[in-house]
């Protein structure tokens, strides 16, 4: 049965004796954080997108420009998303980077065309104690970013 409404998702188990669907609507979450364009090429930021009210494992994250970038092998701009500790705001090592590189990065970047991030669900998970935060920083004389969507799609455990 394929749920349509919310009374199909109430019901749901009593037609297919399976939670898969109403377990999937019930805990997977997605959340979507609007980053402002780069003041500058250079600029670096530590984004602290959101925090952990309950454990969760990542199911998917993107990034989505409002304005192509083109992609530089020295010039370059590395995104990296990642848990944080919510007692010291201290990053840790990122689940996976996005680089706006030619060469072992996403190449150029157009206006409305997400990039994903490879996420792993098994391995990139949130504590309680955590949150997650997106780390922009530069290379060489660095790459203007313009406004990002962040797009990241999570299930409570």
């Amino acid at each position: 049965m394929t749920i349509k409404t919310s009374t199909d998702l109430i019901s749901q188990y009593a037609h297919t004796q399976t939670t898969d669907d109403v377990d999937y609507c019930f805990r997977t979450r997605v959340a979507r954080f609007v980053l402002p364009a780069d003041a500058a090429a250079s600029t670096a930021t530590d984004n602290y997108l959101f925090t952990g009210i309950k454990a969760c494992k990542l199911v998917s994250a993107r990034v989505l420009p409002s304005a192509a970038v083109t992609a530089d092998d020295t010039n370059y701009a590395t995104l990296a998303l990642g848990p944080y500790t919510l007692s010291s705001g201290a990053i840790g090592t990122a689940y996976d980077s996005i680089l706006t590189k030619i060469t072992g990065g996403t190449g150029n970047w157009t206006a409305g065309v997400a990039e994903d991030f490879t996420i792993v669900t098994a391995t990139d998970v949130c504590a309680v104690t955590q949150g997650i935060a997106l780390k922009v920083t530069k290379a060489g004389t660095g790459v203007a970013l313009p406004r990002l969507t962040v797009e990241i799609e999570y299930r409570l455990d």
